[in-house]
């Protein structure tokens, strides 16, 4: 069925693949671009295409965004690296082409190395702009490709080598509609006007103080959005704070903290360094110790060998808790205090001292008294001594706790 072509103003929308592997799939998603009236920018990442492609940035020019020169590269033949400096190149292009108002979406498609190379050039790309990636490897651990990042993944249920069959037409087809579709109808990030936004960490754990907080600021004509801290949560949270999307903080469960200091968790943060935009940016934060008490797997098997011996608590099937040790709880307060010593702006720690998740309850699977002594004494030796520091007599979950969160980041807002 031929496209029907549509009556509006052209969008940009690039194409990463390797042609030297996949050129028919990359021609029939660039005609079905052009005919719905879109202009396609095909960027070759395939390192052993023949000179003179079709591309509107071939491979020479992508290793060359990237510093390289591609006989080098493939003279040297070392696979992971001409993959690294392509993905390099093909970001730069898409970064350019995006300072020079040329960018309204992107799309990646082709089989693991594909993949990886697409992946790697859109996370580079902000939060917002259309993206999606057709995968033959999309049915399994996708967190290395995506990252933080909102990249749409679509499996491509057959193969991309050769003329696009039965299957690949309407694969490919639906991915180009849906990136024009995003493109088109949909909403970049804000960031102009009166700042009202406030960022809000979360899990399962902590959702009672978390929706509380929610309604309360919501009910103060600000706008809440919360962040599961789930390694990628976190990680895309410290991304749109440093892009200047917030006007505060309630970290109200930097859970994401223990399992960067512990590590071998399925939730480190997808970059390292978290609870550190906040303190560059010089947002005021209140920052509370919700879940900092176990850490998070998938099933059973995922778990470690050596922490099989630690308490654990199955949330679900697929998803097992598994303690922090009291000293790894001392470790998690004193990288606290360091990280939070290097606030620009206004901080408040509120500790709810009758347990700090669901499982952190007295009578809990993670009840650990001892430990949060730990962490706490930790946390208060190392503190700047003109961080403000409070012990509360609540539960994190709570009504009252809540409630001294969100008076204490209305009054940081005001004192600014």
């Amino acid at each position: 069925m031929k496209p029907s072509k549509r009556v509006m103003p052209d969008k940009n929308i690039a194409l990463i693949g390797t042609l030297d592997t996949k050129i028919e799939s990359f021609v029939f998603m660039a005609d079905v671009i052009k005919g719905l009236g879109c202009k396609p920018i095909l960027i070759d990442v395939g390192a052993l295409t023949a000179p003179g492609s079709s591309a509107d940035f071939p491979n020479e020019a992508v290793v060359a965004a990237a510093g390289a020169s591609l006989g080098e590269l493939v003279a040297a033949g070392k696979r992971d690296e001409i993959m690294r400096v392509m993905g390099i190149g093909a970001a730069r292009v898409l970064q350019n082409l995006l300072l020079e108002h040329r960018l309204d979406g992107v799309i990646g498609a082709g089989g693991n190395q594909g993949t990886a190379i697409a992946a790697m050039a859109m996370r580079s790309m902000p939060i917002g702009l259309p993206k999606c990636l057709v995968s033959t490897v999309a049915s399994g651990n996708m967190r290395p490709y995506v990252g933080h990042k909102d990249i749409n993944v679509v499996f491509s249920v057959a193969d991309l080598v050769g003329r696009p069959n039965t299957v690949s037409r309407a694969i490919l087809r639906n991915a180009v509609c849906s990136v024009i579709g995003m493109a088109e109808h949909g909403e970049p990030i804000s960031i102009v006007g009166e700042k009202s936004t406030i960022a809000l960490s979360a899990l399962g754990n902590t959702e009672p103080a978390a929706h509380r907080i929610t309604e309360l600021l919501t009910g103060k004509g600000y706008e809440v959005i919360t962040f599961h801290a789930s390694g990628a949560g976190g990680s895309a949270m410290e991304e749109l704070i440093e892009s200047g999307v917030f006007a505060g903080i309630i970290d109200l469960t930097p859970h994401e903290l223990s399992e960067e200091v512990v590590g071998k968790g399925a939730y480190v943060p997808v970059v390292p360094g978290r609870m550190q935009a906040a303190a560059r940016a010089g947002i005021p934060q209140v920052v509370s110790t919700g879940a900092l008490e176990y850490l998070c797997f998938g099933p059973w098997e995922s778990i470690p060998t050596s922490m099989r011996s630690r308490k654990i608590y199955m949330h679900n099937p697929y998803n097992a808790n598994v303690k922090v040790t009291q000293k790894e709880m001392s470790e998690v307060g004193r990288v606290m205090a360091e990280r939070l010593n290097q606030a620009t702006g206004p901080v408040t720690v509120l500790v709810p001292q009758r347990g700090w998740s669901t499982y952190g309850s007295k009578g809990g699977a993670f009840y650990d008294p001892k430990g949060y002594r730990l962490l706490l004494t930790s946390l208060k030796r190392d503190l700047r001594r003109d961080i403000e520091y409070q012990e509360v007599d609540r539960h994190i979950n709570e009504p009252l706790f809540a409630d001294c969160c969100v008076e204490t980041l209305l009054r940081l807002l005001e004192s600014r």
